[in-house]
Protein backbone atom coordinates (compact mmCIF):
# COMPACT_ATOMS: atom_id res chain seq x y z
CA UNK A 1 0.00 0.00 0.00
CA UNK A 2 1.39 3.54 -1.07
CA UNK A 3 1.47 5.89 1.79
CA UNK A 4 0.14 9.31 0.19
CA UNK A 5 1.81 12.49 1.34
CA UNK A 6 0.16 15.57 1.67
CA UNK A 7 2.37 18.66 0.07
CA UNK A 8 0.39 20.79 3.17
CA UNK A 9 1.02 18.68 6.13
CA UNK A 10 5.17 18.73 4.97
CA UNK A 11 4.37 22.50 4.81
CA UNK A 12 3.28 22.55 8.35
CA UNK A 13 5.81 20.42 9.27
CA UNK A 14 8.52 23.01 7.79
CA UNK A 15 6.73 25.82 9.64
CA UNK A 16 6.65 23.92 12.74
CA UNK A 17 10.34 22.59 11.98
CA UNK A 18 11.28 26.27 11.58
CA UNK A 19 9.73 27.84 14.66
CA UNK A 20 11.08 24.79 17.07
CA UNK A 21 14.70 25.63 15.56
CA UNK A 22 14.14 29.30 16.65
CA UNK A 23 12.70 28.83 20.06
CA UNK A 24 15.56 26.16 20.73
CA UNK A 25 18.48 28.57 19.11
CA UNK A 26 17.37 31.47 21.48
CA UNK A 27 17.01 28.97 24.41
CA UNK A 28 20.35 28.13 23.85
CA UNK A 29 21.71 31.61 23.60
CA UNK A 30 19.53 32.87 26.90
CA UNK A 31 20.25 29.72 29.13
CA UNK A 32 24.08 28.14 27.79
CA UNK A 33 26.00 25.67 29.40
CA UNK A 34 28.92 25.18 30.04
CA UNK A 35 29.48 21.84 28.47
CA UNK A 36 30.11 21.90 24.39
CA UNK A 37 27.28 20.51 22.90
CA UNK A 38 29.19 17.98 20.59
CA UNK A 39 31.56 16.25 23.60
CA UNK A 40 35.68 17.71 23.06
CA UNK A 41 36.81 21.08 23.02
CA UNK A 42 35.25 24.20 21.55
CA UNK A 43 36.43 25.42 18.18
CA UNK A 44 34.65 28.52 18.40
CA UNK A 45 36.67 29.35 21.62
CA UNK A 46 39.91 28.93 19.31
CA UNK A 47 38.18 31.22 16.31
CA UNK A 48 37.22 33.45 18.56
CA UNK A 49 40.32 33.51 20.26
CA UNK A 50 42.26 34.03 16.93
CA UNK A 51 40.08 36.53 15.59
CA UNK A 52 41.03 38.83 18.79
CA UNK A 53 44.85 38.15 18.50
CA UNK A 54 45.43 35.49 21.16
CA UNK A 55 46.56 32.75 18.51
CA UNK A 56 48.45 32.37 15.86
CA UNK A 57 48.01 29.17 14.47
CA UNK A 58 45.85 28.68 11.61
CA UNK A 59 44.20 25.94 11.03
CA UNK A 60 42.03 27.29 8.16
CA UNK A 61 41.16 30.23 6.08
CA UNK A 62 38.07 30.85 8.59
CA UNK A 63 39.91 31.88 11.51
CA UNK A 64 41.69 34.35 9.25
CA UNK A 65 38.31 35.84 7.83
CA UNK A 66 37.50 36.50 11.10
CA UNK A 67 40.13 38.51 12.19
CA UNK A 68 40.12 40.33 9.08
CA UNK A 69 36.73 41.44 10.38
CA UNK A 70 37.87 42.17 13.36
CA UNK A 71 40.51 44.45 11.95
CA UNK A 72 37.95 46.67 9.97
CA UNK A 73 35.46 46.26 13.22
CA UNK A 74 32.75 44.20 11.49
CA UNK A 75 33.42 41.56 14.05
CA UNK A 76 31.01 40.35 16.73
CA UNK A 77 30.91 36.92 18.14
CA UNK A 78 27.05 37.32 18.31
CA UNK A 79 26.04 38.84 15.58
CA UNK A 80 28.25 36.38 13.31
CA UNK A 81 26.19 33.19 15.48
CA UNK A 82 22.66 35.29 14.25
CA UNK A 83 23.60 35.09 10.49
CA UNK A 84 25.51 31.97 10.37
CA UNK A 85 21.91 30.91 12.24
CA UNK A 86 19.52 32.97 9.88
CA UNK A 87 21.93 31.29 7.03
CA UNK A 88 21.11 27.81 8.27
CA UNK A 89 17.35 28.27 8.10
CA UNK A 90 16.66 30.29 5.15
CA UNK A 91 19.61 30.27 2.74
CA UNK A 92 20.68 27.19 3.23
CA UNK A 93 17.54 25.67 2.30
CA UNK A 94 16.94 27.80 -0.69
CA UNK A 95 20.18 26.44 -2.05
CA UNK A 96 19.25 23.30 -1.19
CA UNK A 97 16.31 23.13 -3.67
CA UNK A 98 17.80 25.17 -6.33
CA UNK A 99 19.99 22.01 -6.45
CA UNK A 100 17.52 19.62 -6.57
CA UNK A 101 15.00 21.14 -9.15
CA UNK A 102 15.24 19.69 -12.27
CA UNK A 103 14.97 22.75 -15.01
CA UNK A 104 11.63 23.44 -16.62
CA UNK A 105 10.09 21.97 -13.95
CA UNK A 106 8.35 22.44 -10.60
CA UNK A 107 7.38 19.54 -8.00
CA UNK A 108 5.81 21.23 -4.92
CA UNK A 109 6.18 18.32 -3.08
CA UNK A 110 10.06 17.97 -3.76
CA UNK A 111 10.00 21.81 -2.51
CA UNK A 112 8.71 21.27 0.37
CA UNK A 113 10.60 18.12 1.43
CA UNK A 114 14.10 19.47 0.17
CA UNK A 115 13.32 22.43 2.55
CA UNK A 116 12.14 20.33 5.32
CA UNK A 117 14.79 18.46 5.10
CA UNK A 118 17.83 20.96 5.37
CA UNK A 119 15.30 23.43 8.25
CA UNK A 120 14.94 20.05 10.41
CA UNK A 121 18.17 18.27 9.72
CA UNK A 122 19.30 18.08 13.98
CA UNK A 123 23.03 17.87 13.66
CA UNK A 124 23.13 21.18 11.31
CA UNK A 125 21.54 23.10 13.97
CA UNK A 126 24.28 22.02 16.23
CA UNK A 127 26.58 23.99 13.93
CA UNK A 128 24.73 27.20 14.33
CA UNK A 129 25.13 28.28 18.08
CA UNK A 130 28.47 29.50 17.45
CA UNK A 131 30.84 30.58 14.90
CA UNK A 132 31.73 27.24 13.64
CA UNK A 133 33.06 27.09 10.26
CA UNK A 134 30.25 24.57 8.96
CA UNK A 135 27.37 26.46 7.73
CA UNK A 136 29.75 28.61 5.66
CA UNK A 137 31.30 25.78 4.24
CA UNK A 138 27.58 23.86 3.66
CA UNK A 139 26.98 27.43 2.01
CA UNK A 140 29.67 27.54 -0.73
CA UNK A 141 29.71 24.02 -1.41
CA UNK A 142 26.08 24.39 -2.24
CA UNK A 143 26.68 27.15 -4.70
CA UNK A 144 29.50 24.68 -6.00
CA UNK A 145 26.76 22.42 -6.89
CA UNK A 146 24.72 25.00 -8.37
CA UNK A 147 27.28 26.56 -10.49
CA UNK A 148 28.06 22.55 -11.94
CA UNK A 149 24.64 22.10 -12.58
CA UNK A 150 24.90 25.26 -14.76
CA UNK A 151 28.01 23.88 -16.37
CA UNK A 152 25.65 20.43 -17.58
CA UNK A 153 22.83 22.72 -18.56
CA UNK A 154 24.94 25.49 -20.42
CA UNK A 155 26.14 26.04 -24.10
CA UNK A 156 30.42 25.18 -24.15
CA UNK A 157 31.26 29.02 -24.27
CA UNK A 158 29.22 29.76 -20.80
CA UNK A 159 29.59 26.30 -19.97
CA UNK A 160 33.54 26.97 -19.67
CA UNK A 161 32.90 30.40 -17.55
CA UNK A 162 30.24 28.17 -14.85
CA UNK A 163 33.12 25.85 -14.71
CA UNK A 164 35.88 28.57 -13.91
CA UNK A 165 33.53 29.61 -11.36
CA UNK A 166 33.31 26.58 -10.08
CA UNK A 167 36.77 25.66 -9.51
CA UNK A 168 37.52 29.16 -7.75
CA UNK A 169 35.25 28.47 -5.04
CA UNK A 170 35.71 24.89 -4.98
CA UNK A 171 39.78 25.81 -3.72
CA UNK A 172 38.01 28.31 -1.59
CA UNK A 173 36.30 25.31 -0.49
CA UNK A 174 39.89 23.55 -0.15
CA UNK A 175 41.06 26.52 2.43
CA UNK A 176 38.00 26.04 4.34
CA UNK A 177 38.50 22.25 4.55
CA UNK A 178 41.17 20.42 2.99
CA UNK A 179 39.47 17.30 1.73
CA UNK A 180 36.22 18.57 1.06
CA UNK A 181 37.89 20.62 -1.31
CA UNK A 182 40.16 18.31 -2.69
CA UNK A 183 36.54 16.43 -3.57
CA UNK A 184 34.75 18.45 -5.05
CA UNK A 185 38.11 19.53 -7.08
CA UNK A 186 38.75 15.83 -8.24
CA UNK A 187 35.08 15.08 -9.07
CA UNK A 188 34.25 16.52 -12.80
CA UNK A 189 37.06 14.69 -13.71
CA UNK A 190 36.23 11.41 -12.28
CA UNK A 191 32.87 12.32 -13.18
CA UNK A 192 33.99 12.24 -17.32
CA UNK A 193 35.47 8.75 -16.63
CA UNK A 194 31.97 7.45 -15.20
CA UNK A 195 29.89 8.38 -16.74
CA UNK A 196 31.45 6.92 -20.46
CA UNK A 197 31.17 3.53 -18.03
CA UNK A 198 27.88 4.22 -15.87
CA UNK A 199 26.90 1.27 -17.36
CA UNK A 200 29.41 -0.91 -15.74
CA UNK A 201 28.63 -0.64 -11.96
CA UNK A 202 29.66 -3.35 -10.60
CA UNK A 203 33.17 -3.41 -12.21
CA UNK A 204 33.80 0.10 -10.82
CA UNK A 205 33.45 -1.45 -7.33
CA UNK A 206 35.75 -3.38 -8.50
CA UNK A 207 38.09 -1.16 -9.22
CA UNK A 208 37.34 1.24 -6.57
CA UNK A 209 38.88 -1.82 -4.14
CA UNK A 210 41.77 -2.38 -5.96
CA UNK A 211 42.35 1.13 -5.78
CA UNK A 212 42.23 1.67 -1.92
CA UNK A 213 44.13 -1.71 -1.90
CA UNK A 214 47.15 -0.38 -4.00
CA UNK A 215 47.31 3.27 -2.13
CA UNK A 216 47.51 1.37 1.57
CA UNK A 217 50.43 -0.84 -0.52
CA UNK A 218 52.35 1.85 -1.75
CA UNK A 219 51.58 4.18 1.06
CA UNK A 220 50.19 6.71 -0.39
CA UNK A 221 47.09 6.62 2.33
CA UNK A 222 49.78 6.61 4.88
CA UNK A 223 48.89 10.33 6.13
CA UNK A 224 45.27 10.22 6.31
CA UNK A 225 45.77 7.09 8.12
CA UNK A 226 48.24 8.83 10.97
CA UNK A 227 45.33 11.21 11.03
CA UNK A 228 43.04 8.76 12.13
CA UNK A 229 45.01 7.29 14.64
CA UNK A 230 45.02 10.95 16.66
CA UNK A 231 41.08 9.82 17.86
CA UNK A 232 42.87 6.50 19.43
CA UNK A 233 42.11 8.38 22.65
CA UNK A 234 38.75 9.70 22.27
CA UNK A 235 36.00 9.10 24.17
CA UNK A 236 33.67 7.72 21.26
CA UNK A 237 36.27 6.46 19.22
CA UNK A 238 35.14 3.33 17.44
CA UNK A 239 38.62 1.70 17.57
CA UNK A 240 38.78 0.81 14.21
CA UNK A 241 43.04 0.71 13.28
CA UNK A 242 43.56 1.07 9.44
CA UNK A 243 47.08 1.66 9.57
CA UNK A 244 49.52 -1.25 10.78
CA UNK A 245 47.10 -3.62 8.57
CA UNK A 246 47.65 -6.01 6.00
CA UNK A 247 45.44 -5.42 2.59
CA UNK A 248 43.22 -7.89 3.31
CA UNK A 249 42.62 -6.78 6.84
CA UNK A 250 42.58 -3.35 5.89
CA UNK A 251 39.62 -3.51 3.25
CA UNK A 252 37.68 -5.37 5.90
CA UNK A 253 38.20 -3.12 8.62
CA UNK A 254 37.60 0.02 6.64
CA UNK A 255 34.16 -1.91 5.06
CA UNK A 256 33.00 -2.03 8.47
CA UNK A 257 34.03 1.12 9.69
CA UNK A 258 31.97 2.19 6.43
CA UNK A 259 28.93 0.60 7.77
CA UNK A 260 29.88 2.20 11.15
CA UNK A 261 30.04 5.28 10.20
CA UNK A 262 28.38 6.62 7.35
CA UNK A 263 24.96 4.84 8.54
CA UNK A 264 25.34 5.32 12.30
CA UNK A 265 25.35 2.01 13.88
CA UNK A 266 27.64 2.26 16.89
CA UNK A 267 25.25 3.07 19.46
CA UNK A 268 26.90 4.47 22.93
CA UNK A 269 24.91 6.92 24.12
CA UNK A 270 20.97 8.30 24.10
CA UNK A 271 22.38 10.54 22.12
CA UNK A 272 23.50 8.51 19.30
CA UNK A 273 20.60 6.42 18.82
CA UNK A 274 18.51 9.34 18.60
CA UNK A 275 20.75 10.69 15.76
CA UNK A 276 20.66 7.46 14.15
CA UNK A 277 16.78 6.97 13.98
CA UNK A 278 16.05 11.06 12.69
CA UNK A 279 19.45 10.79 9.96
CA UNK A 280 20.81 7.57 9.65
CA UNK A 281 17.21 5.55 8.69
CA UNK A 282 15.96 8.39 6.03
CA UNK A 283 19.44 8.24 4.58
CA UNK A 284 19.16 4.72 4.01
CA UNK A 285 15.84 4.49 2.75
CA UNK A 286 17.62 7.76 0.28
CA UNK A 287 19.94 5.18 -0.86
CA UNK A 288 18.25 2.24 -1.19
CA UNK A 289 15.67 4.18 -3.38
CA UNK A 290 18.96 5.55 -5.44
CA UNK A 291 19.86 1.20 -6.00
CA UNK A 292 16.43 0.93 -6.76
CA UNK A 293 15.80 3.56 -9.66
CA UNK A 294 19.14 3.80 -10.73
CA UNK A 295 18.18 4.07 -14.39
CA UNK A 296 16.75 7.70 -13.88
CA UNK A 297 19.81 9.11 -12.80
CA UNK A 298 21.04 12.04 -15.12
CA UNK A 299 24.43 13.51 -15.59
CA UNK A 300 24.36 16.31 -12.85
CA UNK A 301 22.50 12.87 -10.10
CA UNK A 302 25.62 10.82 -11.54
CA UNK A 303 28.52 13.92 -10.85
CA UNK A 304 26.84 14.31 -7.53
CA UNK A 305 27.70 10.57 -6.63
CA UNK A 306 30.83 10.80 -7.90
CA UNK A 307 31.34 13.50 -5.20
CA UNK A 308 30.06 11.37 -2.48
CA UNK A 309 32.10 8.52 -3.09
CA UNK A 310 35.59 10.54 -3.25
CA UNK A 311 34.49 12.92 -0.30
CA UNK A 312 32.77 9.66 1.74
CA UNK A 313 36.47 7.72 1.24
CA UNK A 314 38.55 10.61 2.43
CA UNK A 315 36.85 11.34 5.76
CA UNK A 316 35.67 7.54 6.22
CA UNK A 317 39.60 6.71 6.02
CA UNK A 318 40.92 9.75 8.40
CA UNK A 319 38.07 9.71 11.28
CA UNK A 320 37.58 7.15 14.41
CA UNK A 321 35.31 9.41 15.86
CA UNK A 322 31.72 9.18 16.19
CA UNK A 323 30.78 12.96 17.05
CA UNK A 324 33.36 13.78 14.28
CA UNK A 325 31.52 11.34 11.98
CA UNK A 326 27.87 12.76 12.64
CA UNK A 327 30.01 16.03 11.60
CA UNK A 328 31.56 14.61 8.41
CA UNK A 329 28.69 12.94 6.97
CA UNK A 330 26.49 15.78 6.55
CA UNK A 331 27.34 17.03 3.18
CA UNK A 332 27.51 13.20 2.58
CA UNK A 333 24.10 12.87 3.48
CA UNK A 334 22.88 15.89 1.54
CA UNK A 335 24.35 14.69 -1.62
CA UNK A 336 22.70 11.40 -0.89
CA UNK A 337 19.40 12.90 -0.53
CA UNK A 338 19.79 15.89 -3.39
CA UNK A 339 20.15 12.28 -5.52
CA UNK A 340 17.05 10.84 -4.52
CA UNK A 341 15.00 13.72 -4.88
CA UNK A 342 16.69 14.35 -8.73
CA UNK A 343 15.47 11.04 -9.44
CA UNK A 344 12.11 11.03 -8.05
CA UNK A 345 11.52 13.88 -10.02
CA UNK A 346 12.96 12.53 -13.20
CA UNK A 347 11.10 8.86 -12.57
CA UNK A 348 7.37 10.72 -12.45
CA UNK A 349 8.60 12.95 -15.87
CA UNK A 350 9.29 9.66 -17.12
CA UNK A 351 6.30 8.02 -15.84
CA UNK A 352 4.33 11.04 -17.19
CA UNK A 353 5.68 10.68 -20.45
CA UNK A 354 5.04 6.84 -21.11
CA UNK A 355 1.05 7.65 -20.47
CA UNK A 356 0.48 10.70 -22.31
CA UNK A 357 2.29 8.25 -25.22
Amino acid sequence: MKIKISENRIWSLVIFAFLTKLLFFFYLKWFPSDEPMFGGGNDADYYHGYALGYYETVTSIWPIILRFLNEVNLYDREKLTYILFGTSIILLPYLYYQVVKIKNYEFNLVKASSILLVIFYPSIFFYTIDIYRDIFMFLILLICFIFYKKVLESNKAIGYFYFLIFLILSYFLFLLREYLGIALILSPFVYLILLKTKKYIKTWIVVYIAILILLKIFGKLDEVLNYREIFSTGGTTIGIKLLDQNSFMFLFYYLYSLIVQLFGLFFVNLLSIFVFILESVPFTYAFIYLIKNIKFMDKFVIFLLTFFVIYTSIWLLGNDNLGTATRLRIPSYLVIFASMFIVYQRKIITDYKTKKD
